[in-house]
């Protein structure tokens, strides 16, 4: 595993895998009451959030969890969920 920040130690789930960023956002739509849209580039727990266009992010609090995409230059995009507490998801709003 690579030192420094890395995605691979964010997430604890794959939601999606490799689909387009629009299926990516209608999923955090319809599992998620509370959604943002991010920007490519984003820092995410010092991670750079690596995406093609602005997409959303999708707050699940009662699961204490966040649903984030992700790009991975070989893999393409995901759907990831993060648990998080409240304090990160209040960082978020």
């Amino acid at each position: 595993m690579p030192e420094g920040p890395c995605f691979n130690r964010l997430w604890s789930e794959i939601i999606l895998k490799n689909v387009t960023p629009r299926r990516a956002d209608n999923r955090v739509k319809k599992s998620c009451g509370e959604y943002y849209l991010i920007p490519p580039g984003t820092v995410f727990r010092e991670v750079p959030i690596t995406i093609e266009r602005a997409m959303l992010v999708g707050i699940d609090e009662d699961e204490g969890r966040i649903l984030m995409p992700f790009r991975k230059p070989c893999y393409g995009t995901s759907l990831y969920a993060i648990d998080a507490d409240r304090e990160e998801i209040a960082r978020l709003r």
